[in-house]
């Protein structure tokens, strides 16, 4: 089982989907501890992408980021609910694969969130075009 987040947009306030809902990251961040946590995470590493990007000359367009939270399904049985791991997916246009993988390793180097849950969070890179 796992809960999965989409963040696009302006990077101030990123718009989230969630369930088929869509929200505004802040309006999120006030619903509940929870959510906040769950929200900062891909907020995180959407805002390090782009300021390693600007800062390295890397082109971005429409970036979106995709956070798959994947759970232990023995434990939600006993009503416990763990975090076996969290996947995030950048997709990006504007730049090729290898500078993708490339701003993505800078990524997890700086981003203090991924820093502190980096044996929990596995992060991909995907270009469109």
């Amino acid at each position: 089982m796992e809960i999965s987040f989409t963040l696009s947009g302006d990077l101030e306030n990123p718009m989230i989907e969630l369930g088929g809902k869509i929200s505004r990251a802040k309006n999120l961040y006030q619903e509940s501890p929870l959510m906040a946590f769950l929200v900062s995470i891909p907020h995180c590493i959407a805002n390090m992408t782009d300021n390693i990007a600007k800062k390295e000359g890397i082109p971005l367009a429409s970036c979106k980021i995709i956070a798959r939270y994947v759970l232990d399904e023995k434990a939600i049985m006993f009503g416990n609910y763990i975090f076996k791991k969290i996947i995030i997916e950048v997709h990006s246009k504007g730049c090729s694969e290898d500078e993708l993988k490339e701003l993505i390793e800078k990524v997890k180097r700086e981003c203090p969130i991924y820093l502190s849950f980096r044996d929990k969070i596995e992060i991909e890179g995907k270009t469109l075009y």
